[in-house]
């Protein structure tokens, strides 16, 4: 369905006020220099890139997926929103010019399946932000391996078009290398049209400690919260049953 951005972008088209404001508040309270240039890795169709741009950043964004950049640019050019934008491996890419923050949302970095790849991404990051800039992505989280898959369906519509997503997670799971299967199917109904897209990847668990300890290995950074979600008041630790791990990282 990377294929499909037009779709993906409907189907995903969610209330992301919450989680731009969480991160504007990481941007303010966190780092130890203005931010004003930001770098969204795996951006996909730019849901949060669009509204950070919306909110006066100056954004950049990068993604494997070359039909995604080209979805995006014509996002961001019918807005006017001035944007750099490339085709590019979160592992393995340069900037020309540092920034001084960077996000990576929608649970990305899962698709790093060791940690080599994990801690050649935040070296990676770390090369590309500024001295005091800050690092904010989100990672899922389980409370057990023994729980049965999680799913997750719903439905948006845009027009005459309507997108059915269904998505679900924790499939074959391998308990050592903490690698599992996700699925996801959109289906597209247009004008009588029905279009069926199905997709299946492999993504990775990071356990909290875990993180923190790949996080003092690559170097670069220091660690300097999580939160359950995208609530500046509710700390990890103090969270009950979270599923998802909102870190922040500074650059040293």
């Amino acid at each position: 369905m990377y294929g499909a951005p037009r779709f993906y972008e409907i189907a995903f088209d969610l209330n992301r006020k919450a989680e731009v404001d969480f991160l504007v508040h990481c941007f303010k309270r966190y780092a130890r220099r203005p931010v004003r240039r930001v770098i969204d890795m795996a951006c996909g169709t730019g849901p949060h890139l669009i509204r950070l741009a919306e909110r006066g950043y100056r954004m950049v964004g990068l993604d494997l997926s070359p039909k995604n950049i080209e979805f995006l640019r014509e996002r961001v050019q019918a807005r006017g929103h001035p944007t750099e934008l490339m085709v590019g491996d979160m592992t393995d890419f340069r900037l020309a010019r540092p920034v001084d923050a960077a996000i990576c949302m929608q649970d990305s970095q899962g698709h790093l399946l060791t940690n080599e790849q994990l801690i050649a991404h935040l070296r990676c990051v770390a090369r590309a932000l500024k001295g005091g800039g800050v690092y904010v992505f989100d990672r899922y989280i389980a409370s057990s391996w023994t729980n049965p898959a999680r799913s997750w369906s719903w439905s948006r519509r845009r027009g005459r078009l309507i997108v059915r997503a269904a998505f679900s997670a924790l499939h074959d799971v391998d308990p050592v290398t903490q690698i599992f299967r996700e699925r996801m199917t959109l289906e597209a109904i247009e004008n009588g049209t029905r279009r069926v897209y199905r997709q299946t990847h492999l993504s990775r668990m990071v356990f909290p400690q875990e993180l923190r300890a790949v996080v003092a290995l690559a170097g670069g950074f220091e660690f300097v919260q999580w939160f359950f979600g995208f609530k500046h008041h509710q700390v990890l630790e103090r969270s009950k049953h979270p599923l998802l791990m909102v870190v922040v990282l500074r650059k040293k």
